[in-house]
């Protein structure tokens, strides 16, 4: 029988394979093993009673001629002469040579027989004892010697070791040996005996007979002991006959059936699994096939027959599992043409496509001659249609009258109907003899499917439920597909002007710069921002300003070419990409042309309800390579030309260079060191005077922020400031000089000392914080200060960007009793009805009109103006600023309260300032000028 292996690739196999070797192999390993130590037993058993009865025998035959020597020794005493007399014995010769022929066990006499009778002196039996055989030792000569008593005389004789052992007659693979109690070895037939049984051995605790084991040259001996019972024969001694045989002796037989024994119990086994094995093989066969139709079941193959004709349950269960898979195959087409579909409509394919695809697979499903979508659109109404033959076609259906339940008022229901549509066109569906339209109720429009079957009616009907399975994906399609537009629309364009966004622009703009990398062309990148757009905001609200930004993203699109980049990067920003179509075309051209038709373009008015807005451009300008090479530097390179723009007016346009990265890059480490400044403690305040009309009098300080850097020494707030105000670090800083303001007063009070009302300038951008006011008055809670301690200098331009908010908080702020004044009046947008409104203070009449009013009739006049419309408004005037005689003298003439400048202290530290204040506090407030 052949063996094939590969039916243990089965786990079942296997599994019923190693039963079947367990329930074979375990019994007959058991009975062998049980057989086995059974017979090893008899065996030894046997072999031990062998062993016995040959020692006993051995001894039987030493004791024999033992008793010989005795019996003939006490007839040679009687019949010898006393010719041999020595001192001890008679050592006696038979009487005649025929008599001496006959004691065999006679042995010759030494030549010293006077040594021999010294050596047998204590060997001598002592009565009861009448008889011993002695070993004696002369020289190197070991002599057996038999002793007699008899009478009172003592007879001897020498006894010859071949006849008391008979060496000559032992077996060569046994070994023989002889001892006495006295642990005397008197003979051993082997070297290795003598060495064993020497001298050492205890053998007076062995009692009659019995056995022992022992190694000798590595191999391990069974011996017998028997001992021999001398006293009979009239000795007082007992020897001891020890046979040993190796073992082997005893397995021989013993290997020799189990030898026999394993080669019959495996040949058995062999047997019984080969027979398991064609067993097996017989019924794994239908499993193996119906588990192979299982697995291609798994893998997708619902084609897999399985044969069998075994005439049994295997072959019943093969007819079941092919129903049963007949019937999926069946399901799973029609499940997997559904999958394919899905895939589909998932995808962002137009209902085109989307009919093409399932018309691919529906034709084996639904058995259709013809499927088509009927798109229903005010303007745009399409039939889309797929023959069985997979040609595909569209029509247009320009007045396409209402179907039989898409009136408002109807519910449209699926239908079947022999009647041929007569929208249909005449030369699609000629051999078709049964129509199915499918609703398609979607988002405010209803679609139809269009199926044709050459089946008559009554069989198109049984197709129906099938046939809005399908139309729902179709329906699932094209709403998915519309989704998926508007996702990527919202994704990528801007909702308010249709531009793409930032995030599109940056994708597009980085394939451009690839392709002109690759190409070696040039790209120019333009930053445009409105100018001035926040105060349209803020002034008219966001909902106008979205329909300028609306109008200016469509004047921005006309300026530039259809096939160039055009985005709206959030608020008034855009950006146009210009791209180098060949080597050698005059992009700089371009972009200028581009540039001053956005000049002309953008500014023109715009009419938004009863107002006509208009707001210039600055424009920043990058080219690719030669001022940045990746995309980030590019745009960031453009940002940095457009803000350059606005620094210089705006309303124009500035080429990126590379001064303009290193003057970033400038503002960027002062940012970062000034962020510093304010965890270091580097900011500290010095404090210029104020005083009144005669000059003399200290009316208050305004505080000044000063900035000692480590490194680049005492940091011009010109410098700083306009930093601090972009980086929005502004509000951060005021809070600081408004805190450390309030501690200074408080350290002044505790002191003593009776400080001035100290002003305290406040950015727009902190006075526009929500938390401002809280702040202020926390602050003067919390160094628990008199409102009427600071004054709050605010510009123009805070007012005005939240007139409702910055109403608010000015009149919180003068409630609890804080002064207030514009800072620089008359610079920023003035507003009569604002001021008029406002709880203002004071007015702070800017230096640069204080610097020409002597020469410059404008500013006097400017300046006249001011503090007249103080005067009238009952404010305080203050001017700033002041630094000659003239013009303190002109102000005084002109009714100025309150001056400030060089011509009466210059900005002073504190402890200058401290020094000033103790002096006018001793002086009643009219410190002398130094």
């Amino acid at each position: 029988m052949r063996i094939d292996f590969q039916t243990f690739n089965s786990r079942f196999a296997r599994r019923l394979f190693i039963f079947l070797f367990i329930a074979i192999t375990l019994p007959v390993t058991v009975l062998s093993v049980v057989t086995v130590v059974q017979v090893f037993d008899h065996f030894a058993a046997q072999h031990r009673q062998q062993l016995h009865r040959e020692t006993k025998q051995l001894g039987m035959s030493v004791f024999e001629r033992i008793e010989r020597i005795s019996s003939e020794l006490e007839i040679a005493a009687v019949t010898s002469s006393d010719a041999g007399r020595l001192e001890h014995a008679h050592w006696l010769q038979p009487a005649n040579p025929s008599a001496a022929a006959a004691w065999r066990w006679l042995g010759e006499a030494p030549e010293n027989l006077v040594r021999l009778d010294a050596a047998i002196e204590g060997l001598i039996p002592v009565p009861p004892a009448t008889f011993a055989l002695e070993r004696v030792q002369i020289d190197s000569e070991a002599v057996f010697v038999g002793i007699l008593t008899v009478g009172g005389d003592v007879f001897a004789a020498p006894v010859d070791p071949e006849f008391l052992w008979e060496a000559a007659h032992l077996p060569a693979d046994q070994i023989i040996c002889v001892v006495t109690p006295d642990s005397e070895l008197l003979f051993c037939n082997a070297a290795i005996g003598r060495e064993i049984l020497g001298p050492g051995r205890k053998y007076s605790d062995w009692k009659g007979s019995g056995f022992f084991g022992w190694v000798a040259a590595d191999r391990v001996m069974t011996a017998s002991y028997w001992e021999i019972f001398l006293k009979t024969i009239g000795m007082n001694t007992a020897w001891t006959v020890v046979l040993s045989e190796p073992e082997q002796e005893l397995l021989a037989p013993l290997e020799q059936f189990r030898t026999t024994l394993i080669i019959v119990v495996l040949a058995s086994m062999l047997g019984a699994l080969l027979l398991s094995i064609g067993h097996i093989r017989r019924v794994l066969k239908p499993l193996q096939a119906l588990h192979e139709a299982t697995r291609q079941v798994g893998a997708g193959r619902l084609d897999r027959q399985v044969i069998l004709r075994s005439g049994d349950e295997f072959e019943e269960l093969a007819d079941s599992f092919n129903q049963m898979t007949g019937q999926l195959a069946s399901q799973f087409r029609q499940l997997e043409t559904l999958a394919e579909i899905d895939q589909v409509l998932l995808s962002p394919e137009d209902p085109h496509a989307v009919v093409g695809t399932v018309m691919k697979h529906i034709g084996g499903i639904l058995d259709t001659e013809l499927f088509g979508l009927l798109v229903l659109r005010e303007g745009d109404s399409r039939l889309l249609i797929t023959l069985r033959s997979g040609q595909e076609r569209s029509f247009a259906m320009p007045g396409l009258p209402l179907l039989e339940g898409s009136e408002p008022e109807d519910e449209p229901v699926a239908s079947v109907t022999s009647h041929r549509p007569v929208w249909l066109p005449k030369e699609v569906g000629l051999n078709i003899q049964s129509w199915g339209l499918v609703p398609l109720r979607g988002e405010g429009a209803t679609d139809w499917v269009l199926a044709g079957w050459k089946q008559p009616e009554a069989w198109a009907k049984q197709e129906l439920p099938r046939t809005i399975q399908f139309s729902g994906r179709i329906l699932v399609a094209l709403s998915r597909a519309r989704w998926q537009e508007r996702l990527f629309r919202q994704a990528h364009f801007d909702d308010l002007t249709g531009l793409p966004n930032r995030a599109a622009f940056k994708s597009q703009l980085q394939r451009a710069l690839q392709r002109a990398a690759h190409e070696k062309l040039r790209l120019s990148l333009l930053f445009i921002d409105l100018d001035r757009f926040k105060l349209i905001n803020d002034s008219l609200g966001h909902a106008e300003g979205d329909l300028y930004l609306k109008e200016i993203a469509s004047r921005i699109r006309e300026c530039v070419p259809s096939s160039e980049l055009v985005a709206r990067l959030g608020g008034d920003e855009f950006t146009i990409a210009i791209r180098q179509t060949r080597a050698g075309e005059d992009l700089s051209a371009i972009v200028t042309g581009i540039i001053r038709s956005l000049l002309d373009v953008v500014p023109r008015p715009v009419a938004i309800g009863p107002h006509q807005l208009r707001s210039t451009v600055s424009i920043g300008v990058a080219s690719f390579p030669e001022d940045g090479t990746s995309l980030d530097d590019l745009m960031k390179q453009a940002d940095t030309a457009m803000y350059q723009a606005k620094k210089l007016g705006g309303d124009g346009y500035h080429h990126f260079a590379s001064d303009m990265h290193r003057a970033t890059q400038q503002r960027m480490e002062m940012e970062s060191e000034m962020r510093h400044a304010l965890e270091a403690g580097e900011f500290e305040l010095h404090y210029q005077p104020q005083v009144g009309a005669d000059g003399v009098t200290i009316l208050g300080a305004e505080v000044l922020l000063r900035w000692q850097h480590p490194s680049r020494g005492m940091v011009s707030p010109g410098v700083f400031i306009p930093i601090a105000e972009e980086s929005m670090l502004i509000a951060e800083i005021d809070r600081w000089v408004l805190a450390a303001a309030c501690s200074q007063i408080r350290a002044w009070l505790d002191r003593g000392v009776e400080p001035v009302q100290l002003s305290i300038n406040i950015s727009a951008a902190h006075f526009q914080q929500r938390g401002f006011v809280a702040f202020v008055l926390d602050t003067l809670e919390h160094y628990e200060l008199a409102p009427e301690c600071i004054e709050l200098e605010i510009t123009e331009g805070a007012l005005i960007r939240d007139v409702a908010f910055a109403l608010e908080s000015l009149r919180t702020l003068r409630g609890k009793g804080i002064r207030l004044a514009i800072d620089d009046f008359g610079t920023g947008y003035c507003s009569l009805s604002y001021l008029k409104a406002m709880p203002i203070d004071k007015l702070k009449i800017d230096q640069s009109f204080i610097r020409d009013i002597t020469r410059s009739g404008r500013d006097a006049a400017i300046v006249e103006v001011i503090l007249q419309l103080s005067h009238q408004l009952g404010l305080s005037c203050i001017a700033e600023g002041v630094e000659t005689t003239i013009e303190s003298s002109w102000l005084k003439a002109r009714g100025c309260q309150a001056y400030q400048g060089y011509l009466f202290y210059r900005p002073m530290p504190l402890h200058a300032f401290d020094l000033l204040l103790r002096r006018a506090t001793e002086e009643g407030f009219r410190a002398l000028r130094a």
